[in-house]
């Protein structure tokens, strides 16, 4: 079987699905060098989401 290269061959690599694991990874380097916590919203309950979405609130005002 012969591979054959076309002008997108560059681009293949970033139109793969998104790597869940590789958001964690790069949560846990962002919480290890710089404190910045990253909660991904299926992670908590709902109560907590809520808790979290009023702090984002107070801290920043209303999403757009």
């Amino acid at each position: 079987m012969t591979l054959t290269r076309t002008s997108l061959t560059p681009f293949a690599r970033s139109m793969r699905d998104p790597d869940p694991a590789g958001a964690r990874r790069v949560a846990q380097e962002l919480y290890d060098e710089h404190g910045i916590v990253v909660i991904f919203p299926n992670d908590v309950a709902k109560v907590d989401a809520m808790w979290i979405e009023a702090i984002g609130k107070r801290l920043y005002g209303r999403r757009r």
